[in-house]
């Protein structure tokens, strides 16, 4: 099980991955990126080097990690499936 909800990145090398920790995350900064000079991608891959030595909080290095690749376009946007919809009228009152 992992610590966040999954998101799926498409690299460079059009090579995807399944992140859903800050590990992950770690491991995901590595590969290729378009612009690994860009501020948004320093300030997450700081925030998660802290969140894996435990002086961060790992949502916040996550939440980063995840702005950062919208903002450089390599987050894969699924959409919706209908057991989320599902999942989400149950649980409303």
């Amino acid at each position: 099980m992992t610590a966040f909800m999954p998101v799926t990145l498409r690299f460079c090398d059009n090579k995807t991955m399944l992140v859903g920790s800050v590990a992950d995350a770690e491991t995901a900064l590595a590969r290729q990126w378009p612009d690994k000079t860009a501020p948004d991608y320093l300030g997450a891959a700081r925030l998660v080097k802290l969140a894996v030595e435990g002086t961060c909080c790992p949502r916040t290095a996550f939440e980063a990690f995840c702005k950062t690749a919208r903002r450089q376009g390599i987050m894969v946007i699924k959409p919706r499936s209908r057991a989320h919809d599902w999942l989400d009228a149950a649980a409303s009152p």
